[in-house]
């Protein structure tokens, strides 16, 4: 009974304050919503700078282009085309290559390849398990400031595809996006690395914190707010997604999907909103959390998706928020650069071989020309011109060159011939007939697949109309007489008018009839 008592004491007392203690609690309530308020404004700050530096650099034509490997071998090689002006910008990349359906990766690095036809092309090679079904992907950085930006070391990504979608993942599963000096902020805000990952359903980030991970901060404060800000760089609107994990500040400082939005010419926030909830592992060192793709890129603001990046920029960040008297004090303790995440992963299962077509010899240039496809996109690898003999060996071997580098569309190879085909002993190559052969390979080199008979002169290569089996036999009787002098003159009179060069009576064969060709079959007859 007494215990029964106390309560309802308890109870009536309460009732009979309710009223003041809600009057007194309201403006702590409202200051700690502009307290998260101002937080998510350094996050949505900090974003918009990105996406205007990302903005600038897809205008300029920065990023990588004309991705593309060899189908599954032994040497698996993979080549990308990268802009004159990035090449200035210190840039290093990796390609990773995993052959157990991504659940390990292997990598090595892409160098510039510095050859004619390539000179903006950067390649990788590694030594594949002979495996034929394989998954890679890229990850390259480069230097800020050659591109007139001040984020240090900046990442542009592909990432592997998350595919057991279990949580959080397996580190294996991630793909670095940007990596911060330790040291600029005390140990548990200070950021070390970021990374992210993806599959159909989900993001996952993850954001290493030296010190380990994560400052829930006192009841009246101060609170920390730990982000990872996400944009679409094409969006039209001022907005910004962030990734937020806190715990503090009555509640308002809470793990969600929020969304910011702001105005660029003041630079201040208008609204911040959670649109939707997350799941949060911060055991050890690493803040990861994930959400429903969806509950970003289907947001009415969110703009075009997919968009022509395939992916949206990435930057860590970490907040410190509290009260410094009656004023709210708001600190930015450390952010990463802002890094660009690809959500592709490149897979290949086998090969369909590449196709040739349209092997043309191009006369006025002496360029041989193929057209090359390949239903893969793969590049070639081995891509070479031949001379051979009928059926005897090959005198004559060259690399055929690209047009583009657009391999899924097509594009054209050529290699034009010197002056006078030589073989590999520096000899010219007798006159006769030959066959030039074009034989490229994606995958393991197979048989030749195009080629075209061809008849070689004083090396060079010459029509059926321009042969001449025997300089001086111009009534073609296999013999060189008198009646071989009588019309060569002719020839060189042009007697008969229209066109009277022959081949034939070419005797120095340097393209004119005149009296010296007279001359010299006069000499080779009376000497022989």
């Amino acid at each position: 009974m007494k215990k029964i008592f106390i309560l309802l004491f308890i109870t009536c007392l309460f009732s009979e304050n309710q009223k003041l203690v809600r009057n007194e609690f309201i403006p702590y309530y409202k200051q700690n919503i502009d307290i998260a308020k101002e937080s998510f404004a350094e996050i949505w700050k900090q974003a918009m700078e990105a996406k205007a530096m990302y903005k600038q650099m897809q205008t300029r034509n920065e990023f990588i282009n004309n991705l593309a490997s060899s189908a599954p071998r032994q040497e698996f090689i993979v080549n990308v085309d990268i802009s004159p002006e990035l090449a200035l910008a210190n840039p290093e990349g990796s390609v990773f290559l995993s052959t157990d359906g991504q659940s390990t990766w292997q990598s090595a690095p892409a160098t510039p390849m510095i050859e004619e036809g390539y000179e903006n092309t950067w390649q990788s090679i590694i030594m594949n398990d002979g495996a034929q079904d394989v998954s890679w992907y890229v990850s390259a950085s480069v230097d800020s400031e050659p591109l007139g930006f001040d984020y240090g070391r900046m990442i542009v990504s592909q990432s592997p595809y998350h595919t057991s979608n279990a949580f959080p993942p397996p580190n294996s599963s991630y793909a670095l996006l940007a990596e911060d000096d330790t040291g600029d902020a005390s140990s548990n805000q200070d950021i070390i690395n970021l990374r992210g990952t993806y599959n159909d359903n989900n993001t996952y980030v993850s954001m290493g914190i030296d010190g380990g991970c994560c400052d829930a901060g006192g009841f009246f404060g101060p609170w920390y707010l730990y982000g990872v800000a996400i944009v679409n760089p094409e969006a039209e609107d001022a907005v910004a997604y962030a990734i937020g994990y806190a715990d503090g500040a009555f509640g308002q400082l809470t793990s969600g999907v929020y969304k910011i939005t702001g105005d660029l010419q003041t630079g201040e926030v208008g609204n911040f909103e959670m649109i939707g909830d997350i799941n949060v592992s911060t055991n050890g060192s690493n803040m990861q959390a994930t959400s429903a793709l969806s509950t970003i890129v289907t947001d009415p603001d969110w703009g075009p998706w997919p968009n022509s990046f395939e992916g949206y920029i990435m930057l860590g960040v970490t907040v410190q928020a509290g009260l410094d008297g009656l004023d709210i004090a708001i600190e930015l303790k450390d952010q990463t650069a802002p890094g660009l995440a690809l959500l592709s992963t490149q897979t290949q299962s086998g090969n369909t071989e590449c196709s040739l077509s349209n092997l043309v010899f191009d006369n006025a240039s002496n360029t041989w020309n193929v057209n090359y496809i390949d239903s893969e996109g793969n590049l070639p690898w081995f891509k070479q011109f031949q001379i051979c003999t009928q059926d005897g060996p090959c005198y004559y071997f060259a690399n055929m060159l690209a047009s583009e580098h657009n391999y899924l569309e097509g594009t054209i190879f050529s290699h034009e011939l010197p002056d006078q085909i030589t073989d590999a002993a520096g000899e010219i190559i007798a006159d006769g007939e030959y066959v030039a052969k074009v034989w490229f390979a994606d995958g393991e080199v197979g048989e030749y697949q195009l080629s075209e008979n061809i008849v070689i002169a004083n090396g060079q290569i010459v029509g059926d109309d321009q042969v001449c089996p025997n300089l001086g036999d111009v009534n073609g009787d296999t013999n060189l007489n008198v009646q071989d002098i009588v019309l060569t003159v002719s020839k060189v009179l042009c007697l008969d008018g229209g066109n009277c060069y022959d081949e034939c009576a070419d005797m120095n064969q340097d393209g004119i009839l005149n009296v010296l060709d007279v001359v010299v079959l006069i000499d080779i007859i009376l000497n022989s």
